[in-house]
């Protein structure tokens, strides 16, 4: 995909958004306008935002860190952690939970020793684990030796605790998918464990996990997974051959790719473009046609953006066509 020019409304000003979140009504869409209002916070703002907060029910403070989650997926722009940081300690769990996932972007220390302390003493379920997933980000900041050995150390120590303990099936869950972007020797055998163990959840897990190893040994299994897999299964296998490169998975993605299910096409469509070479081009060029023909623009873009990627991987620069420049 070509780059676009993007002409951003201005928004209001923070004193107008603040207005504007007050009035908020349980279930109420939030505006457009409040969302943009609240990305890039300055520390001085969210002293002023937290009283507005505090006075905010739970549903509306639910339903706005929602809002915000989904608005950062989508605009890569946006920035709602400081929001999400003031957010961690609030009295409900679902609220804490959002909160981490707002933060999804920090990656200091101090942030990952806080989801240590949260993952292992918050005293809700759902925390916890939202916790244990957080700090997957960190285990491989610390294989890429960006994280304090001491603190990354403990963070494996504890995920895989809980992998051996007999925590909730939820914990034990997202730490399974946690340690796979660590190195450490006991590692493989769990992944392998949770694969073997049984429990459905576990398994899909394993299959996330195999591919944050980018270890080739999982490739068999990978490929198993593509073709007979459940669906949630399928997804990610479809992830993890792309993670891990696997060429031989090229025509079995391509099969998916062409799913009515939007996430599971959509999975197949980014690891076509991360293996990248010949065929998966072909395919991806084959697939856009037909998304065209369709007037389907958003699957449009996650086609070209997987072909920028393929063609990056093949040394070819995006949108330059050799034969032009003749």
């Amino acid at each position: 995909m070509g780059l676009k020019d993007e002409i951003r409304p201005v928004g209001p000003n923070f004193t107008q958004t603040l207005a504007l979140v007050v009035q908020l009504e349980p279930g109420q869409m939030i505006p457009p306008v409040i969302v943009q209002g609240l990305s890039e916070l300055l520390p001085s703002q969210i002293i002023d935002m937290y009283p507005v907060w505090e006075s905010l029910s739970v549903e509306v403070k639910r339903d706005l860190m929602t809002a915000l989650i989904e608005a950062g997926e989508s605009d890569f722009a946006t920035d709602f952690s400081l929001l999400g940081i003031m957010a961690l300690d609030d009295h409900d769990a679902d609220i804490r939970s959002l909160a981490i996932d707002l933060c999804v972007h920090v990656t200091s220390g101090r942030h990952a020793a806080l989801l240590l302390d949260m993952a292992q003493n918050d005293e809700a379920e759902i925390v916890r684990a939202a916790a244990i997933r957080a700090l997957g980000t960190f285990v491989l900041e610390g294989e890429l030796d960006k994280l304090d050995t001491a603190l990354n150390d403990a963070i494996v120590d504890y995920l895989l605790h809980v992998v051996l303990s007999d925590d909730s099936l939820l914990a034990r869950t997202r730490a399974i998918e946690s340690l796979g972007y660590s190195s450490h020797p006991q590692v493989p055998q769990q992944i392998l464990k949770a694969y073997e163990s049984g429990e459905p959840v576990l398994k899909t897990a394993s299959i996330f996990a195999m591919g944050a190893s980018s270890d080739s040994r999982w490739r068999d299994h990978v490929l198993h997974e593509l073709e007979r897999g459940t669906i949630e299964d399928r997804f990610e296998a479809a992830r993890a051959a792309g993670e891990l490169e696997l060429t031989e998975a090229v025509r079995l993605l391509s099969e998916i790719a062409l799913a009515e299910e939007r996430q599971l096409a959509g999975a197949a469509i980014w690891s076509l473009g991360e293996i990248g070479g010949k065929e998966a081009i072909r395919v991806l060029e084959a697939l856009a046609e037909r998304a065209s023909a369709d007037e389907d623009d958003d699957l449009l873009d996650v086609i070209e953006d997987a072909l920028d990627s393929a063609n990056a991987a093949d040394g070819m620069i995006p949108g330059f066509d050799a034969s032009d420049d003749k």
